[in-house]
């Protein structure tokens, strides 16, 4: 190795810097690698195939570790902000679709059957997944969880990916909630990325800003599967710390109690809804336990004008697709 011939050349006499330009090396380098072996007394001793590194290498490891960096973003997908213009000159809705839990028990798959068909055959009807779209308990996450699926994650994938397909042309975007999380934290597996490929939609990771352009008019939206300040009692604490942190909008949603909400309110000088996706999760164990909960079916749907900024909130996606056919007929 490298001090090998360096010691070699010490014994003939030649100096640190005369080292340093034989070997094509730093002064410091070679300077520093002596005084360690003076300081340990083994001057002496030569290793003649001791594996070692010098500075420059960890230099030029840091400098691939860049490079290796730069190429993995390019692969990868998630945002915190996005734009997306819709091309029509009528009023369209987007509905907050969250809590699938395909696999689950207690999932009520029916209801979601029936608002899948509604939301891919409705003209003018978008939406954007607000997480927890599988139930997912795979080894260790909540005890017990996995008794309450009556399908197994990797089939839930399966189905959860077909049911994509299905709505894929109407997805603007997709958040991960926390049962989609499992998958990252134990296997580093993005399911999100995905099924955002499926959709061909924006990446969204935990959630963000999206700006949805519609004629001359800009609604931002800032979705989340689940905020700090979550509170049992009072369904829109969340949200408005999450104005009071990210800033005003026009629709501030997030999902994860299990419960549709809906509100249509005046905060910090204009009007802004409030929302929360319902779950097709009705019944499951831990809920029962903790206070006798039941989930809440419910898709919030918000439409939004072309020709004005104007936003109206509905609580259920039959009302809302009623009021959408009447304005864009």
């Amino acid at each position: 190795m490298w001090y090998a011939e360096a010691q070699k050349l010490r014994c003939q006499g030649l100096s640190y810097n005369k080292i340093a330009d034989e070997l094509g090396m730093s002064v410091k380098t070679v300077q520093s690698r002596f005084k360690r072996d003076e300081l340990r007394g083994k001057l002496n001793i030569v290793y003649e195939d001791k594996k070692e590194y010098v500075p420059e290498d960890i230099d030029n490891y840091f400098e691939k570790m860049i490079e290796l960096q730069e190429a993995q973003n390019k692969l990868d997908t998630k945002q915190v902000k996005a734009s997306i213009r819709i091309d029509d000159n009528k009023p369209i809705a987007v509905a907050y679709w969250s809590d699938w839990h395909i696999g689950g028990k207690g999932t009520d798959y029916k209801a979601f059957q029936q608002d899948l068909e509604s939301i891919r055959d409705t003209e003018g009807l978008y939406f954007i997944g607000g997480g927890d779209y599988k139930d997912n308990y795979i080894s260790g996450t909540h005890i017990g969880g996995n008794f309450e699926q009556i399908i197994q994650p990797g089939m839930q994938d399966i189905i959860v990916q077909r049911q994509m397909e299905k709505v894929a042309e109407k997805c603007l975007a997709l958040v991960r909630g926390c049962h989609d999380s499992w998958d990252k934290k134990q296997g580093d597996k993005d399911f999100l990325e995905t099924l955002c490929e499926i959709t061909n939609s924006v990446n969204l990771w935990h959630g963000g800003e999206i700006t949805i352009k519609l004629g001359e008019q800009n609604y931002i939206w800032r979705v989340r599967h689940k905020y700090p300040g979550q509170s049992k009692i009072n369904f829109e604490n969340a949200m408005r710390r999450l104005i009071e942190t990210q800033g005003p909008c026009d629709v501030a949603a997030e999902a994860h109690l299990h419960n549709e909400y809906s509100m249509h309110r005046h905060i910090n000088g204009r009007y802004t809804i409030l929302l929360r996706g319902g779950s097709y999760k009705v019944w499951d164990e831990h809920a029962q336990q903790m206070a006798g909960h039941k989930g809440k079916e419910g898709v919030p749907v918000v439409i939004m004008y072309a020709d004005k900024h104007h936003i109206v909130n509905f609580n259920t996606l039959g009302d809302a697709i009623v009021h959408l056919k009447a304005l864009r007929n």
